[in-house]
């Protein structure tokens, strides 16, 4: 079960907001009733590593670490961020890599990898190029994003450091969601919902609640106040009976 928990976590890009499996393709009319804007140019580079947790009722189990790296570097000529992430766990690690533009994160170039599955997007526009491939095949992708389209959930989080949160704070946008077998557009609402005080490993941090709503999905991040970074998240999957995907701050670089 926790592997084929890994393989959403990889292929599904925003499995953090909408849980494994889900696949309900909307019309793009629908997607995004407004631009959503990412001020990108402030977000700075970091290193977040995170122990990530499966919890379901009482019980707990480890799936594994993942890091998140945040740089500057450039794509074919040109400068950007490059938001990496990797994870390790269960005998399974994944890689996941997106360049995206220096002052609004629009997407650029995104590539996944899981054991035998592979996954890589060239984004000109408005428009997603891509192909998935598996031991069990190979399938092409092209389809139309709104403008302002989340595409993987480091891209999300890095979305969360820069974004103006603040009490009654709302937004919405959409989320790219792709597997080996669907793609599809959904959209996506973010709101501060409170204030808390948490302790990770890492330290213990004032923090915006912030929730991300998508499909039948639920993500709760918890940002600091201060120097913004995500320093925890818990992640509900449906398909799993209530359990959560829970990620916890080890260590930061900056």
């Amino acid at each position: 079960m926790v592997h084929a928990l890994k393989v959403g976590i990889a292929l599904l890009a925003c499995v953090t907001v909408r849980g494994v499996g889900a696949q309900t393709p909307i019309p793009d009319t629908a997607a995004a009733p407004r631009r959503f804007r990412i001020p990108a140019a402030p977000l700075g580079p970091g290193q977040f590593t995170y122990q990530t947790t499966l919890e379901r009722g009482s019980g707990t189990s480890v799936v594994g670490t993942r890091t998140s790296t945040v740089s500057v570097s450039s794509y074919a000529g040109t400068p950007a961020w490059l938001l990496l992430e990797t994870r390790s766990g269960d005998d399974v690690s994944s890689t996941d890599t997106l360049f995206a533009g220096l002052t609004d994160l629009r997407p650029i170039h995104w590539s996944s990898s899981l054991g035998g599955a592979r996954l890589v997007a060239e984004f000109r526009g408005d428009t997603a190029f891509g192909a998935t491939s598996a031991p069990s095949g190979r399938r092409s992708m092209v389809m139309a994003l709104p403008s302002g389209t989340l595409i993987s959930g480091s891209m999300l989080e890095a979305a969360l450091r820069v974004l103006p949160l603040q009490t009654g704070w709302e937004d919405s946008t959409s989320t790219l969601s792709v597997s080996l077998s669907a793609n599809s557009v959904v959209p996506t609402r973010l709101s501060v919902i409170g204030e808390d005080r948490v302790r990770v490993p890492a330290g213990t941090y004032d923090c915006w609640v912030v929730a991300v709503h998508a499909d039948a999905g639920r993500g709760l991040y918890w940002v600091t106040k201060q120097n913004p970074i995500v320093v925890r998240s818990a992640i509900d999957i449906p398909s799993m009976g209530g359990a959560q995907l829970v990620s916890a701050l080890i260590r930061t670089t900056r």
